[in-house]
């Protein structure tokens, strides 16, 4: 007689192998703190979730715990049972099945992780808690449909009960707790809205998926699923032995993690990973660590290698990637990864040459004045002196354009109504000496791809271009904690050569303090006003307060004393967006070394 109820099964799923490894790694260890799983409706989300509850193995429980108390193991245990097994040396048990506990939308916090037994409390004198959605939920599977519509309060209890595995109810001044440990597996709709850059991080692992795109699987999809419509139970028994061989796997490598061996090699990788990526959170190293364990139990393997690493990164480091502000979405890909190892590996500082028989395609300096230089060799100079031959937006302009600001006013108003966000600054250029300072990025991960190389020739190029016009050229590099002055500002292009031929590249990347640096520098040039040239991945990973963002409030209060240019090192393809939102808060032009040399 078939029974009444089949759920598909998840050997039969077709593609989203990424989604379904961050599922079974979350069987074998729900340490690792879950999964989030982005994606459009109908891509299988629902379906490849119910499906893990069928290749989990059963589990034993105390009869009558309404926590599905572990018979045996003191640390899986509610106080209830922890006292009845020191008085009786054991207790009754049975097996059971894992389930599924769905999470409702319209949850309240009562109802997820439950509430005091007031009467119970007032009648009797004893503590008794009223069991919520959580305590169903230990030791077996919780999954919350669409996560970032839920409230966040219940998501942050809810990820705090996972990670610690143990869900804490306070009411009324009575303190009472049972364990929670389950596997949590949130799903939602990026289309919908995301969650915030905190809760983010209390997911473990995050996957994004997409509807196939070959025709093959598609086809292949339709083709099962008009089978299991046809007859599941028959369906079900195709995939029968497929199932049971990978129940024995799972069983097998939960009860082998514990001998599964890290080295500190590897550990150091993970390290080096995190922080060459710019990630701030503990959480991610952590969660790599035990990702790359559950990799290698789940293949049968006793100590885990470089290639279990670079897996484990892609799946618990992408959802992190946002956590520095300003930074747009970043895909991490194996040759990243690769190159982040490559950079390990090799000693902390190297040497790297640079061509010096290029030319530039465009022409930096002279991009910010726009057409009203073109065409002119001789030294031009943006300040406060000179000729008018531009207007740009300036909420604090040093010397306003009347013409273009009541142009601006008309324009927009339609009448002669002038507010602040009109105002326009007049860019004035005169002829004269001019001074450069290029500020070089020579971090570890310039040296990725050999992009530092390409990056001394552009520096290079821009000091034969400097000592031609006759004007004072300074070099920075910054790398480690802070930027380092190579040569003060001068016309000995000699010494100059000499400091860029010689600048090792390595370490972390200083890019605000570095910035901070060539700005005080700079600051109290009276003659002219300065322009730093930035040349840099955006790879920054180094602050002077605690983020990003903070550095650049305090930056900008400076925007006013010195011009400036960004160039990128990376290719406008694979960029962070890191220097483009710096360029933009400086107003100022930002290029890609790929466009200029």
């Amino acid at each position: 007689m078939h029974h009444k109820f089949v759920t598909y099964p998840f050997t039969a799923l077709v593609g989203q192998e990424s989604f379904k490894k961050a599922l079974l790694l979350n069987a074998i260890d729900p340490s690792i703190g879950g999964v989030l799983i982005k994606g459009d409706k109908g891509t299988g989300k629902s379906t490849a979730v119910r499906s893990l509850s069928n290749l989990l193995p059963q589990i034993g429980v105390v009869v009558g715990c309404p926590f599905n108390c572990h018979p045996t193991n003191l640390k899986l245990m509610c106080p209830v049972c922890q006292d009845n097994f020191k008085k009786n040396g054991k207790l009754s048990s049975h097996q059971k099945d894992m389930e599924i506990v769905d999470l409702p939308i319209s949850a309240t916090e009562d109802m997820v992780i439950g509430s005091i037994n007031i009467k119970k409390v007032l009648d009797d004198g004893k503590k008794s808690l009223e069991p919520g959605l959580m305590a169903r939920a230990n030791r077996n599977i919780l999954y919350i449909d669409e996560v970032n519509l839920l409230d966040d309060h219940l998501v942050n209890v809810l990820l705090d009960a996972a990670a610690m595995g143990v869900n804490l109810v306070e009411r009324e001044g009575i303190s009472l707790y049972h364990p929670a440990r389950f596997i949590l597996i949130g799903t939602m709709n990026p289309e919908e809205g995301d969650l915030r850059p905190q809760i983010l991080d209390r997911f473990g692992l995050c996957v994004d998926i997409q509807a196939l795109n070959t025709k093959e699987e598609r086809l292949q999809i339709m083709e099962h699923r008009r089978q299991f419509d046809q007859d599941p139970w028959l369906f079900e028994q195709k995939f029968s032995n497929q199932e049971k061989e990978l129940q024995t796997q799972i069983i097998t490598a939960k009860q082998n993690l514990e001998q599964v061996n890290i080295s500190s090699s590897m550990l150091e990788m993970i390290v080096e990973i995190t922080t060459n990526l710019g990630i701030k959170t503990h959480r991610a190293d952590i969660t790599m660590e035990k990702t790359a364990k559950a990799l290698a139990a789940l293949q049968g393997k006793k100590e885990v290698s470089e290639e279990h690493i670079k897996e484990a990164a892609i799946l618990a480091l992408k959802h992190r990637l946002k956590q520095l502000p300003f930074q747009k979405q970043e895909e991490i890909s194996p040759e990243i990864l690769e190159n982040l190892i490559q950079s390990k590996n090799q000693s902390p500082e190297e040497v790297y040459d640079f061509d010096k028989k290029r030319e530039m395609k465009k022409n930096i300096i002279q991009e910010k004045a726009f057409s009203a230089i073109q065409g002119k060799n001789k030294n031009q100079v943006i300040g406060d002196r000179g000729k008018y031959v531009k207007a740009q937006p300036s909420s604090k302009p040093r010397s306003v354009a009347i013409d273009a600001t009541i142009r601006k006013a008309i324009k927009e108003n339609g009448k002669l109504e002038v507010l602040p966000e009109h105002l326009m600054e007049k860019i004035r250029v005169s002829s004269g000496e001019a001074l450069y300072l290029i500020l070089l990025d020579s971090s570890s991960s310039m040296g990725l791809e050999k992009k530092i190389r390409l990056a001394k020739t552009l520096a290079w190029l821009l000091l034969k271009q400097s000592y031609e016009n006759k004007n004072k050229i300074a070099l920075m590099a910054f790398r480690g904690d802070e930027g380092q002055v190579l040569a003060s500002p001068t016309r000995d292009v000699g010494r100059i050569e000499e400091a860029l031929q010689n600048l090792p590249t390595g370490g972390k990347s200083p890019l605000t303090p570095a910035l901070y640096q060539a700005i005080e520098l700079l600051k109290d040039e009276k003659k002219v006003t300065p322009t730093i040239i930035v040349i840099s991945d955006g790879r920054c990973n180094v602050f002077m307060e605690s983020n990003l963002e903070e550095d650049l409030k305090k930056l900008v209060e400076f925007k006013d004393k010195v011009n400036m240019v960004f160039v990128n090192a990376e290719t406008k393809n694979r960029s962070i967006g890191i220097l483009e939102d710096v360029a933009t808060n400086f107003s100022s032009p930002c290029f890609y070394l790929e466009e200029i040399v």
